[in-house]
């Protein structure tokens, strides 16, 4: 079928999109970034090149003037890196500036009046005493802030003056209405060392994550003429590109001309032939020759920066061998991890890296890493045909070709060999019997089997498959009420944006809705109140009555965030009624532990969790006081919290400071009821409803990105189920109420000896198992029923709370058993 091309509809490859393109791409990242700056939030995109930074940028500054908001963009690239004085770069941003709000400055006589000042204090005093002259809301784009990286001076004071104009808001509310957004291809640590000067902790991450098939409608039009399903053909590009921004449009341009004929028109693709017609065409249009298909450069950009410093392109290349191995590695956020993901090859998912697409698992193969890594004075790697299909075959070495195994070679002659002479030796009278001989092989199997198994149990190469099995073991368990002793205030996405900006000054709350909110709260007599808002500035002198009933309550408890430099609690409530809020993840980014307290919560003052005091209150006022028990462990009435250890249960090795446990999930779709902050302020809230409850006031608007916590109830999903962090704090409260007030089991384990003769037994139980099995189908029988005897058991223990190893024990079981099966097979 012939069709006309669509000619009007042009995709484009590389460099910044207008804002009115017709092909760009609209994604989360769009509205996360324009609600965040028209919040007042600072912001920073960091990610790997030609992901659509810019064009991001370009896009949002035109929305943001629509609402009124100045703005100005300065592409450090533009001001030069090589062979320039800090004098000369911060003049560059000085002049940007005056040219990008279009101020009527002459740049040389005013900074030649100024000529006593250092650069970075020029730069401070053009801000304060100019720029903020312009009356409406102002924001800065930093473009290419990796270009620092090249200077031959010092940046941290530039970082640092920006985190100066943040902190100067609480004293001097012009400096509101400016706002940052820094955008480049770097991480923190690389653009600044000192953390207590960064401003990465007070401004927002925004993810800028690849093109989603949901979101890419505006592909579609320039398909439509190449085949009769253009959803269907995106669909397939996206797979091959992984949605990366600059590729999908270079292949979507591609197949739009590839079959354009002047004469003819437009040949489409037959309909079900796009997932065979895109893989060829990828593969001669792309893969294929790719150096000198690679125009506008993008491949070579990815291979430029894995290959720029010879001390780090080994660490990367073997790092990257590893992932193409294995599919995914975890996920830990080291400098190989980061650098790999900011040269693009790689992406984050779900806690694992990967290969970001297809396209570069062709390109970047085991082959390609080999030659590099040879290049760089390292051992080839060996690749096999399982691993890669392009595996290249020694040139002293001769491959079969396939036509060649229907002509076998000339056989080789047999001569007969002569029986042997065997010498008979005499019967040893003393020859133990059949029964104790078959004792001593499984004894013997068993302890190879154990000792293996315990060996890779403690270098922690079972622990994903363990913590695997708990999260599966906790989505099993029997579905509960929601806990009635908690009530959430929860402030939405709406009532965020029902609240002034300017007086919320960047937060989720302001101070005049918390001064409401807590006083309709403490009219219906709660019996404890947590706000798990940070407040790291003080009250407004406008809300002097909200200062004081924060300094007066003894029912209200606060948040703060130990670390370096960590988030300070707010200055109006004591010591005795906050808590920190950081929690644990595993490798695998899973909320497991629970941490109730520390030894050094700097700059909290209290070395106690937010839940812990929360829930510590509400026990106080039935009685029930914490105290530390004979053994060092925190213990409420009855109730004792044992400390995880560095070896707990199917952890191997994991840091085991303070005072951990593990969370119990409530087993309920909501922890708790909730109630919107509008709701409450528009006297929506029954008194019944509050009265001697715990009441939880936090945040679940998705724009402050407290709502995308993994629980072992995230992975068993068909989409990924994510809590808010005001759920995870109702969850740890509810998990101590519970166990204090309703015996509700605290997730217990057994001591190392006991969890090893565990693992003995069922060794010992798979090699009875072979020995009495006549063949090895029915050891696979009997091993199957043994196996789901095995996961009965678990799974009635973690009823009562028990986390027992299952993974070791049943490892054991097969390995035992199938090391005697094939004894018994070859006599050995």
């Amino acid at each position: 079928m012939n069709t006309e091309l669509n000619s009007t509809y042009r995709y484009q490859i590389g460099g910044s999109l207008p804002p009115d393109s017709s092909t760009y791409v609209v994604r989360q990242a769009d509205s996360d970034l324009f609600n965040a700056l028209l919040a007042g939030e600072y912001c920073y995109v960091l990610n790997s090149r030609q992901m659509g930074k810019s064009s991001l940028r370009i896009r949002t500054m035109d929305k943001l003037q629509a609402q009124g908001i100045v703005c100005a963009e300065i592409e450090l690239t533009g001001i030069g890196s090589q062979q320039i004085t800090a004098q000369q770069w911060y003049g560059g941003i000085i002049q940007e500036l005056i040219s990008g709000f279009d101020l009527p400055i002459n740049r040389r006589h005013w900074l030649r009046d100024r000529e006593d000042l250092s650069p970075v204090q020029r730069l401070s005093e053009f801000i304060d005493t100019l720029l903020l002259h312009i009356s409406q809301n102002i924001v800065i784009f930093i473009d290419e802030i990796d270009s620092i990286l090249s200077l031959t001076f010092l940046t941290d004071e530039f970082f640092a003056l920006i985190r100066h104009c943040y902190d100067k808001r609480a004293s001097k509310p012009d400096y509101k209405r400016l706002t940052f957004a820094l955008l480049g291809v770097a991480t923190p640590s690389d653009l600044i060392t000192d953390k207590n000067a960064t401003p990465f902790n007070i401004g927002r991450a925004i993810e800028l994550r690849g093109f989603q098939f949901h979101e890419s409608g505006a592909l579609v039009a320039g398909l439509m003429g190449r085949s009769n399903h253009p959803q269907a053909l995106l669909k397939e590009i996206l797979y091959w590109t992984g949605g990366q921004p600059f590729l999908t449009q270079k292949l979507c341009w591609l197949i739009a001309q590839s079959g354009f004929n002047h004469s003819q028109g437009v040949d489409t693709i037959p309909p079900g032939e796009e997932p065979k017609w895109v893989e060829q065409f990828v593969q001669k249009q792309i893969v294929e020759h790719w150096e000198a298909h690679d125009d506008p450069e993008h491949l070579k950009t990815i291979r430029d920066r894995i290959l720029r410093n010879a001390r780090d392109s080994e660490r990367l290349l073997l790092l990257y061998q590893k992932i193409i191995q294995y599919g995914k590695i975890a996920a830990i956020n080291s400098d190989e991890q980061m650098e790999l993901r900011l040269s693009g090859i790689v992406t984050k998912q779900e806690g694992y890296l990967r290969v970001y697409n297809p396209i570069y698992k062709s390109v970047f193969d085991l082959n390609w890493v080999s030659a590099k890594l040879i290049a760089l004075n390292s051992s080839p790697i060996r690749v096999d045909k399982a691993t890669s299909k392009k595996a290249k075959i020694p040139q002293d070495i001769k491959e079969i070709e396939p036509e060649s195994w229907n002509n076998p070679p000339e056989a080789i002659p047999i001569f007969p060999i002569p029986p042997s002479k065997r010498m008979v030796l005499p019967v040893d009278s003393r020859k133990e019997p059949w029964w104790w001989v078959g004792l001593m092989v499984l004894i013997a199997a068993s302890a190879i089997a154990t000792s293996l198994v315990l060996g890779v149990r403690s270098r922690g190469g079972l622990e994903s498959w363990e913590l695997q099995v708990f999260d599966h073991l906790m989505r099993l368990q029997p579905q509960e009420e929601p806990d009635e002793r908690l009530l959430i205030v929860e402030i939405t996405e709406k009532d965020v944006q029902a609240q002034p900006a300017e007086e919320r000054v960047g937060a989720s709350l302001s101070d005049r809705a918390l001064a409401q909110l807590l006083a309709k709260l403490e009219s219906y007599q709660p019996q404890t109140i947590g706000l798990d808002i940070y407040r790291d500035r003080p009250v407004d002198p406008n809300y002097s009555q909200l200062a004081q009933a924060m300094q007066k309550s003894d029912r209200l408890f606060t948040i703060c965030h130990y670390g370096n430099p960590g988030v300070v609690p707010p200055p109006e409530v004591s010591g005795e009624r906050q808590g920190f809020n950081n929690v644990l993840l595993d490798a695998d980014d899973i909320l497991r532990r629970h941490l109730l307290a520390v030894t050094d919560a700097s700059p909290c003052q209290n070395q106690y969790a937010f839940s812990i005091q929360v829930a510590g209150h509400y026990l106080a006022a039935q009685g029930i006081e914490s105290h530390l028990n004979s053994d060092g462990y925190l213990q409420l009435g009855s109730t004792v919290f044992k400390t995880l250890e560095k070896n707990t249960g199917g952890y191997s090795n994991i840091d085991s400071g303070g005072h951990q446990i593990l969370l119990n999930y409530r087993a309920t779709n909501q922890i708790a009821e909730k109630i919107t902050l509008t709701d409450v302020l528009n006297g929506q809230l029954n008194p019944e409803q509050v009265k001697n409850r715990i009441v939880l006031i936090g945040t679940t608007a998705p724009s402050f990105n407290d709502h995308r916590w993994l629980t072992p109830y995230s992975k068993g999903q068909e989409t990924v189920q994510t809590l808010t962090g005001i759920e995870i704090q109702a969850q740890m409260i509810s998990q101590i109420l519970g166990a204090v007030l309703d015996q509700r089991p605290l997730i217990w384990w057994w001591s190392e000896p006991i969890e090893i003769l565990w693992i003995c037994c069922w060794s010992l139980i798979g090699g009875l198992l072979a020995q009495t099995s006549r063949s090895p189908r029915g050891f696979l029988v009997r091993g199957g029923v043994a196996i789901a005897i095995l996961y009965g058991s678990g799974w009635v223990l973690f009823l009562q709370g028990g986390w027992i190893p299952l993974v070791p024990a049943a490892l054991a079981l097969v390995m035992t058993g199938g090391m005697l099966i094939v004894f018994s097979r070859f006599n050995f």
